[in-house]
């Protein structure tokens, strides 16, 4: 039986750049659709071919073109499914290009050649299209508030990483973070206040983990942590690294007043052969032991 592929990691993008990558490429398609029915009209009518189809530099200079090869997000432009857009757009115009050349110099297009020219379209489409629909996804099941996961989007995402360790025996690890009197913040400060205070160490906390691993708002000031091919002794180093980090972080809530919030962690081992709920719940006991211990501390499951 064949192995089933590891599902690509959408890239860490928050909810505004999610939204310019929905708009960009929609736009592109648009942009797209409209060069395609131009270059087909001339096909069939022979007109003259425009200068910017013959030029060996056409698809970085439609509109496309300039999006894809200008200032793109770098977790986007590592992306694979973005790296293969650009092979099938450069590829399509390619085939143009020869077109081109074949209608200026008054020749026939061969079927074959007019064939690869329309699979070729459908190609760069659909890999665009593949795309949107993951931009799509990130948008549905990323917090709008802190731009981390959502928690219906974590049960896909455990998983994902216990059929990895499973294959590979691998050790996954899974994390819990409460932030420290967060209630007494909303109550002195205000919920304006709490938004920030979420908003700022779901920002940090993305900012000093590698990237895939993965943070999803479980709720209220709750989050769950999960780290792909992690030993729980070195979850827990980073987990405390991030704990003191936090601590320090001055949290501006207003002109003259900053906060400085701590956060309590639990830490287990993603079992790979046991419901994701059960792991959870032991990370999940594990916080409440740090809590109940004076907070502001990282505890492992099972307890010492």
């Amino acid at each position: 039986m064949a192995k089933k592929k590891d599902k690509k990691a959408f890239p860490l993008l928050n909810t505004e750049e999610a939204e310019e990558v929905v708009h960009e490429l929609g736009r592109a398609l648009d942009a797209h659709r409209d060069w395609t029915n131009r270059f087909r009209k001339m096909l069939v009518c022979r007109t003259k071919p425009k200068a910017s189809d013959l030029n060996v530099d056409a698809h970085k200079k439609t509109a496309f073109g300039r999006w894809y090869y200008g200032k793109v997000h770098p977790h986007l432009r590592d992306h694979p499914d973005f790296r293969a857009i650009g092979k099938h757009h450069e590829h399509l115009h390619g085939l143009a290009r020869i077109l081109s050349h074949t209608i200026r110099d008054k020749e026939d297009v061969g079927i074959a050649q007019y064939d690869a020219f329309v699979e070729s379209i459908g190609c760069f489409r659909l890999s665009v299209r593949k795309l949107l629909s993951e931009s799509w996804d990130m948008l549905r099941h990323t917090d709008p508030l802190t731009g981390v996961l959502t928690r219906t989007a974590m049960q896909a995402r455990f998983e994902d990483e216990q059929e990895r360790a499973r294959r590979n025996g691998q050790p996954c690890c899974v994390g819990m973070m409460d932030l420290d009197h967060f209630k007494s913040i909303n109550d002195t400060y205000g919920h304006q206040a709490g938004d920030k205070v979420l908003e700022v160490v779901a920002g940090y906390t993305l900012g000093h983990l590698r990237n895939y691993d993965q943070v999803f708002r479980y709720g209220g000031e709750e989050f769950v942590l999960l780290f792909p091919n992690t030993a729980i002794d070195k979850a827990k180093t980073v987990l405390d690294r991030l704990r003191r980090g936090l601590k320090r972080k001055a949290i501006a809530v207003g002109k003259k007043k900053n906060l400085h919030v701590s956060a309590s962690f639990g830490v287990a081992d993603l079992l790979p052969d046991c419901p994701a709920k059960m792991s959870l719940e032991n990370a999940d006991q594990a916080l409440y032991a740090a809590k109940k211990a004076g907070r502001n501390r990282v505890l492992i499951w099972p307890l010492a």
